[in-house]
């Protein structure tokens, strides 16, 4: 897969990198051997990194379970991890290539500003969630309505550090799409035993969350 960003695309991407507040770090990991889609994660990375001074990227080469990758609990490569007004753990495993692109650009806005798209009931929902949370959103560049599942996932791991939020690019990584029965998407795992099958507004989201507290 060749990704390219075109001109009028960067031009939109610096546009929305003018709401950008504190500095962001892409912690961006990568393997040498059996990663298809690692050099084209760096190339789209690096082109995006490119259109801001804020935004910078760490490259790690670690093996999974070693230095960095068992620090920031990656599971698989690539990965992608945003940090910004905190040491968030909002995480992308597989390329975010076509509709997925729009999440990342979103995702570091987000890391940068700390500010979520959801309204003041919803925020102090998911902040009075006092246990962990894990939230997989599978996805696949061609699904148009998984970004807004990424991005309802990422929010809550911004707004609370009891939540880890990934997406999983469901076609890279067959297998732990598998594990979990994911025959269309998107679809949101939440602590292993709590599914949300397709997009769901932002209120249902949040209700999931809470329901995995009770499991």
């Amino acid at each position: 897969m060749v990704v390219e960003i075109d001109n009028a695309t960067k031009e939109q991407v610096r546009t929305m990198f003018t709401a950008l507040d504190a500095e962001v770090t892409i912690h961006l990991f990568l393997q040498d051997h059996e990663c298809l889609y690692c050099n084209d994660t760096n190339a789209m990375v690096t082109g995006i990194a490119e259109l801001s001074d804020k935004v910078t990227i760490m490259e790690h080469k670690d093996k999974i379970g070693e230095g960095k990758a068992k620090e920031f609990g990656i599971k698989f490569h690539p990965a992608i991890v945003l940090h910004g007004k905190g040491e968030y753990k909002v995480r992308f495993y597989g390329i975010p290539a076509g509709h997925e692109f729009g999440a990342l650009v979103g995702g570091i806005v987000a890391v940068s500003t700390g500010k979520t798209a959801l309204s003041d009931d919803l925020i102090e929902d998911i902040k009075s969630i006092d246990k962990p949370l894990h939230i997989q959103v599978f996805t696949t560049p061609q699904c148009p309505y998984c970004p807004n599942m990424v991005r309802l996932a990422h929010f809550a791991a911004i707004l609370n550090p009891l939540i880890e939020a990934d997406m999983v690019e469901a076609l890279e990584f067959q297998e732990h799409a598998n594990k979990y029965k994911v025959y269309g998407v998107p679809k949101t795992i939440i602590n292993e035993d709590t599914h949300i099958e397709g997009a769901a507004a932002p209120e249902v989201f949040v209700e999931k969350l809470l329901d995995a507290l009770e499991k």
